[in-house]
């Protein structure tokens, strides 16, 4: 990604509120998995030393201690927060001594991987949200966090992670994601007025999914391994809840080689928003073979552009996320010399207004044609994330598109 867009967020940590923005975890273990125990944090010999924790960490957040597991990356462990303050969703073994439990998160050179764990939430009661921070150990391209109400079978340190066709998606509400190793939200929206008050519901007894996506681009074997606190915030100061936009587009795509094939997504405002009605925050989701994504919104039957990215091809992308409200400057996009940027201020929408986002792709060295998949290098996405407020019967704001 170009340091020209890295100006697109308040912080290049930062990167999106994607549902009911919620981490789970089955366990309030520091660096624990679903169903376990504190992880041990002795690996078996090993030449590779332990790498060095970050000089400075986000408020709330806790790196762990003598951690050793053989693998690059033990320096974004972090713990998890008290039981009173929060909860903890790791993906990765619960004991590094473990050479099978490990193995089943070991990646190969040349591998690329996306699986799913499965917990209950930990809450017995609905509990509120407006921070949340998460970490992953290198070769992740990201992370998708989900709730549902409908049990699923669970996984633990004998299982391993699972296939995600497992979670049936049309049930769940994605909460949060990241694209980004290190993500640190505190206060959602970007504290500004309208903003004000603003939290996440999290209903009791949730069923959890988390979906991990890694590529081994090196040459030695890497851990997939993940990290994601959730905050509290006390009901008495929650005046207004938002939640989710998933927009996915092109997921019938087949772009051949040699071909430039243009993807369009467009979501109609729900017939139910009310008068405060407004997009927060967006952020696009594509890979190595997109080279614009652009991003309008119809306004009364006005249409302007409110974020355009201009990735370069065959670099794996971290694109960030974009505030829309009344503090946030964000830097305009230049087409020409293929900057990107976004407007600025809020942006109320009433039913009959719409977002429409495409995205340029192109085939220049695959034999066969992209399709819509998680393969960063041979497959593509053409997906906007977000969050919206106030929430529409507590639901994201969610548009598939072929």
């Amino acid at each position: 990604m170009s340091t020209d867009g890295l100006k697109l967020a308040r912080k290049v940590t930062k990167f999106v509120v994607l549902g009911s923005s919620f981490a789970f975890l089955a366990t309030a273990a520091a660096c624990g998995s679903s169903g376990s125990s504190t992880p041990s944090t002795t690996a078996p010999e090993t030449n590779t030393p332990p790498a060095a924790a970050p000089d400075s960490v986000a408020d709330d957040v806790v790196p762990c201690k003598n951690i050793n597991s053989g693998f690059a990356g033990d320096e974004m462990c972090i713990e998890a927060p008290p039981a009173a303050a929060g909860f903890q969703f790791h993906y990765g073994p619960s004991d590094y001594s473990n050479a099978a439990e490990v193995a089943k998160y070991t990646l190969a050179p040349g591998q690329e991987v996306t699986d799913c764990v499965y917990f209950p939430t930990p809450n017995e009661t609905e509990v509120y949200f407006d921070e949340y921070h998460s970490r992953m150990r290198p070769g992740s391209h990201h992370m998708l966090l989900y709730i549902q109400s409908a049990p699923l079978p669970e996984t633990g340190p004998n299982d391993g992670p699972g296939d995600c066709n497992l979670a049936g998606q049309l049930q769940s509400t994605n909460l949060f994601g990241a694209q980004t190793a290190t993500l640190d939200v505190k206060g959602l929206g970007s504290n500004a007025k309208e903003n004000a008050g603003m939290a996440v519901r999290i209903p009791a007894k949730q069923q959890g999914i988390m979906q991990v996506h890694f590529i081994n681009a090196g040459t030695k074997p890497l851990l997939r391994e993940a990290w994601a606190n959730v905050m509290y915030v006390d009901k008495s100061q929650v005046t207004q809840l938002g939640d989710p936009i998933f927009f996915i587009a092109g997921v019938t795509m087949s772009v051949a080689k040699g071909q430039t094939v243009v993807i369009h997504g467009t979501a109609p405002v729900p017939d139910a928003a009310g008068p405060e009605f407004r997009l927060v925050s967006a952020t696009p989701h594509y890979h190595t073979h997109t080279s614009r994504f652009t991003v309008t919104a119809t306004i009364g039957g006005q249409t302007q552009t409110i974020l355009d990215n201009f990735p370069t091809m065959h670099v794996l992308p971290e694109p960030l996320l974009t505030d829309y409200d009344s503090v946030e400057k964000n830097p305009a996009p230049d087409v020409a010399a293929r900057i990107n940027g976004a407007s600025s201020g809020i942006l109320h929408m009433q039913p009959g207004d719409h977002i429409d986002w495409a995205c340029t792709i192109t085939n220049d060295d695959q034999p066969n044609p992209i399709t819509f998949a998680n393969a960063v290098y041979t497959g593509e996405m053409c997906n906007l994330f977000g969050m919206y407020a106030p929430t529409v019967g507590d639901m994201p704001w969610s548009e598939p598109n072929p």
